[in-house]
């Protein structure tokens, strides 16, 4: 899920990119730099320990092989401690061939004792002998020190005799182990600014497609009140303008569709009109004969359910706009039910008003809100051939007043809950398809909005959200306003 969206797509692979390439050049510097500072610390090493070497004369290093007196060696340890420090190493040591100890500024390693450690350093010893210095690689110890060893021969007679070993000390090695941790806290802080620019660089592509997608929806939707967002020249620039020209062509096909709903309706309309005079003309001449009255009555219903269609057309394409003012909704509401009787007798269905002494009063048309809910009822008493109990209650929120309208009919089928808002979508034989997208869009001109809260065997129940009333001026308050203004 977390992949799936262009977003976090954007970033990963953003972060993922920096990343490889801070990792692949932080490898590449770190050997390289390392490689000349091992070089350079090895360089240092390897003259401290020649210039050791040549700190012994002949006769001293033919003492120190062959062994001397304590006075003498305690004389030349000085000296060697002096070279220790005057050069800031670690350790100074002398062996001989046999990698025996001579001399050492580590004095708990005895003289005549072998240096175990020797046998690491073969190649370094291979090349002490053949008169040439070396130093070992960078490594830790087991004390977890960085650690190498500059070697120089020790001659006697121009002959090779023993070798003196320097160790780095930490003055000289630590800026390796510097450098690399150096490195890894810019690679982090890399990574960091990767993942901040990657947010950024995301928002930039993402930003623009979030406003598309929701462009779309409306438009989807059935809302096409809103342009859709210039968004620039690129590729998603052109997808903006491509959409935009796509509105323009829904809404003028929904303004020709529209006016030819008008046009046709209002041809037929004038027929229409004569046929049901003429109609009513002609039942009062045949009135002694039952067949024909019968054949007129059923004249009559016809036409009157063609002026039903007519004036659902003459609705859905010339919308009037909405004359808002504040009114109780229960006055509205008993209105409805008297408008309603019969048929509410007919079906044998009970439509109770709230009992709510608080009453509601909302901010709309009345004229439109009395439509809306003939045509919601109209559809519950349909739902409910064998009769039953509508439900109408409403409730209060901070800007709204929620009026909930609930039958106890069959239910509207899942597969086709999504579509009970489009026009001329109708599951019945005489239906237009026009009543609830007539009564969405009443709603929506009065900033209002209608949802199907739920449907099942026992009922569907729709919510109808209207504007709360505005605060208006008592008349006496409006004559104490321009009285103040007057005197002022």
């Amino acid at each position: 899920m977390f992949f799936h969206r262009i977003h976090y797509r954007i970033i990963s692979l953003f972060v993922i990119l920096v990343i490889a390439i801070l990792f692949i050049s932080g490898r590449m510097l770190h050997w390289t730099i390392r490689q000349s500072l091992e070089a350079e610390v090895g360089r240092k090493l390897m003259a401290v320990a020649n210039a050791v070497s040549v700190q012994f004369e002949e006769e001293e290093i033919g003492f120190l092989v062959e062994g001397i007196g304590s006075r003498t060696k305690t004389h030349l340890l000085h000296r060697l401690l002096r070279m220790k420090k005057a050069t800031q190493v670690k350790r100074i040591f002398l062996f001989d061939m046999e990698g025996k100890s001579l001399l050492d500024t580590e004095q708990t390693t005895d003289p005549g004792n072998s240096y175990f450690r020797l046998q690491f350093y073969r190649t370094e010893i291979e090349e002490i002998k053949k008169g040439r210095s070396a130093h070992s690689i960078l490594f830790q110890g087991i004390d977890k020190e960085p650690t190498m060893t500059g070697f120089a021969p020790l001659l006697q007679n121009e002959q090779f005799v023993g070798g003196v070993g320097v160790d780095g000390s930490i003055s000289f090695l630590g800026a390796v182990f510097q450098m690399r941790e150096r490195l890894y806290r810019i690679g982090i802080a890399a990574a960091f600014v990767a993942v901040i620019l990657g947010l950024l660089m995301a928002r930039t592509i993402t930003g623009p497609l979030w406003k598309l997608v929701k462009a779309s929806r409306q438009i989807g939707q059935g809302d096409v009140s809103e342009p859709v967002p210039s968004l620039g020249k690129g590729e998603i620039g052109l997808l903006a303008q491509t959409m935009e020209e796509m509105r323009n062509s829904v809404i003028e096909r929904e303004r020709e569709l529209k006016a030819m709903l008008a046009g046709v309706a209002h041809e037929i309309r004038n027929p229409l009109g004569g046929i049901e005079l003429f109609a009513g003309l002609l039942s009062d001449e045949v009135a002694q004969n039952k067949n024909a009255t019968a054949h007129m009555e059923r004249i009559t219903s016809e036409v009157t359910h063609l002026k039903e269609i007519v004036n659902s057309f003459l609705d859905y394409a010339r919308p009037q706009e909405p004359s808002k003012e504040n009114f109780l909704l229960r006055e509205v509401l008993f209105d409805v039910r008297l408008l309603l009787e019969n048929e509410l007798k007919t079906h044998n269905i009970i439509l109770p008003l709230p009992k709510d002494t608080d009453d509601a009063t909302v901010f709309a048309d009345p004229e439109h809100v009395k439509r809306i809910l003939l045509n919601l009822i109209r559809n519950a008493i349909q739902a409910m051939p064998d009769g039953g109990k509508m439900h109408i209650r409403w409730e209060k929120t901070d800007h709204t007043i929620e009026l909930y309208l609930k039958d106890e009919g069959r239910g509207i089928p899942q597969e086709i809950r999504d579509k009970i808002f489009t026009p001329f979508f109708t599951t019945r034989d005489k239906g237009t398809g026009l009543g609830l997208s007539i009564v969405k869009g009443l709603i929506e001109a009065n900033d209002g909005t209608i949802r199907l809260a739920s449907s099942d065997k026992k009922g569907t129940e729709f919510v109808v959200s209207l504007p709360k009333s505005k605060p208006v001026q008592s008349k006496m308050e409006n004559i104490k306003s321009i009285e103040k203004q007057n005197s002022s």
